[in-house]
């Protein structure tokens, strides 16, 4: 097989698991095998991705204020429309959602500020981990306001800092303070705005991964935040360049025959050849003894031996 092979992927033409284009089964047309002594590099040198997605979804789990007021229910909730929300009309949806506190934003401290309506007379609210709803306005932990004031933390409105291309092949070269991002083939920062085209390419830095055996045939490809959250693209169709190379496994190599396969690689058959007509060289014929003919003769080294080792790297 060919030693470097280029797959280009559109996503409407593969198969879609779940109810996002940004979970596919990809099918190779061709099954790529790994040598023996072989590693296939995978990169992904290029993509074409739409900003389609919004920066406020139930995807991203942040989508529900959850909160506590004097006098009412343990806990109510605000439950946001998926949508691309600027201050100004996420301000317009929470105020609009209830009708204990309203919110307005301080441009200078980039903060939202509380304030409470009577009869009501405090406001809690509140944190979890697993609701990315808090970095948006800024809370890391539960807060009370027994008072009108700001929020502890700044606005974060870019929800999604860059885009993670994962493909199920187990290549096991990206690591990450998560100890989740082992799947990931390529991180793509996000340098366009909402409805432009994300642009990948060899203008940015390439990640390289490695599938050390076995054959490729198929692949699970998925596209997520840096949370791990799959990205909702809103049906917008993308597109992938894949890179895989067949390259040297040196790693289970001893030094001893590296040099051995250097040795062999340097050497030269050297056929005389005429400046006018071609030459046939003949080959010295050899009279062997009967009682010598069983015995094992010496290996020649030939010019389809150093062929074949240099198809073997």
């Amino acid at each position: 097989m060919n030693k470097e092979i280029t797959f280009n992927v559109r996503s409407k033409e593969c198969t879609q698991v779940g109810s996002l284009n940004t979970n596919l089964l990809v099918e190779l047309p061709i099954t790529i095998v790994i040598p023996e002594h072989s590693i296939c590099e995978m990169s992904v040198p290029s993509a074409e991705i739409p900003l389609s997605f919004y920066n406020i979804s139930e995807s991203l789990q942040n989508n529900v204020f959850s909160y506590i007021i004097s006098g009412g229910p343990s806990t109510q909730t605000i439950t946001i429309p998926d949508g691309n929300y600027t201050v100004d009309t996420l301000m317009v949806v929470m105020n609009a959602s209830q009708s204990y506190f309203t919110i307005t934003y301080n441009d200078t401290y980039n903060k939202f500020y509380f304030t409470i309506i009577s009869p009501a007379y405090d406001l809690i609210i509140l944190y979890s981990i697993t609701n990315y709803n808090n970095q948006i306005f800024g809370i890391s932990e539960n807060q009370l306001f027994i008072t009108n004031g700001y929020t502890s933390g700044v606005v974060n409105l870019a929800s999604v800092h860059s885009l993670q291309i994962r493909v199920g092949l187990g290549t096991g070269s990206t690591i990450s303070t998560s100890n989740s991002n082992s799947d990931v083939i390529q991180k793509i920062p996000l340098q366009t705005n909402a409805n432009g085209i994300i642009i990948h390419n060899s203008n940015n830095y390439i990640q390289k991964s490695y599938i050390k055996s076995g054959i490729i045939k198929s692949f699970y490809l998925n596209i997520t935040e840096q949370n791990q959250k799959l990205i909702n693209l809103n049906g917008c169709v993308y597109e992938l360049t894949f890179l895989f190379k067949i390259i040297p496994d040196e790693s289970g190599i001893s030094e001893e025959n590296k040099i051995y396969r250097a040795e062999r690689l340097s050497r030269r058959i050297e056929i005389p050849v005429s400046s006018t007509t071609p030459v046939e060289v003949l080959q010295p014929v050899e009279v062997i003894k009967p009682e010598l003919q069983q015995q094992e003769q010496p290996t020649e080294i030939t010019l389809s031996d150093v062929a074949n080792e240099l198809l073997s790297i």
